[in-house]
């Protein structure tokens, strides 16, 4: 603020940066630190309900074609989701963008199947911490072949842990209010659904963190 708009774009005329003495820090963790390492402790081969087993981790640099391949194979209703833009397929910067994660200000986390060459992604999550450093906005999305098997569930259940761990206070997010199977997959998980003041297709879902299990 301000920020002036016109024809050619937008460009920021002033800003300001604040800090907080009185601001609390999740304990632990790497805070001395610029850049957090590889969270390889959530690296995990985890069982669905049908006995198969998924390779759960967080999202990797080098996991840029097979975030395009997953993207690229999604039906057009599934690939609604709040971090990803209405196209059949993704450019090279927002492969990069959701693929090289600050640990510390999100996550995203993915389920895969086979391995070798034959390895994909069946299902990602992540979340972006907002401004407040109290709260963060979470997205879900499984692929087609995969949806009613559990991995949503699976995936959700394992970011909660991460913005438990992380010091979140809430996880929040939006869904279609025509995606009753999501709908019911926040209610599982303890969210609170409230219609989205701001969108009357959308319903607004948010579970605080205070009373999730500690790993």
């Amino acid at each position: 603020d301000p920020v002036r708009v016109g024809v050619g774009g937008a460009v920021i005329a002033g800003a300001r940066v604040s800090i907080d003495p009185k601001r609390k820090f999740a304990t632990g963790g790497y805070r001395h630190m610029a850049i957090h390492p590889y969270p390889i402790e959530l690296v995990a081969d985890v069982p669905l309900r049908d006995g198969t087993v998924l390779h759960v981790r967080p999202i990797m640099p080098e996991d840029a074609e097979l975030e395009r391949a997953f993207v690229g194979g999604l039906s057009e209703q599934s690939r609604y989701f709040p971090f990803m833009p209405h196209l059949p397929q993704l450019t090279p910067q927002m492969l990069a963008r959701f693929t090289q994660v600050d640990y510390d200000r999100e996550m995203a986390l993915v389920a895969i199947a086979g391995d070798g060459d034959t390895a994909h992604f069946v299902g990602v999550v992540r979340y972006v911490t907002n401004p407040d450093q109290e709260s963060a906005e979470f997205a879900v999305v499984v692929g087609d072949a995969w949806q009613g098997r559990g991995v949503g569930s699976l995936l959700m259940r394992e970011l909660l842990g991460c913005g438990k761990a992380r010091g979140l206070q809430r996880i929040e997010g939006v869904v279609l209010k025509q995606n009753q199977g999501m709908l019911r997959l926040m209610d599982a998980l303890g969210f609170a659904i409230e219609n989205d003041p701001d969108d009357s297709e959308q319903m607004r879902v948010v579970r605080p963190l205070d009373t999730w299990p500690k790993a």
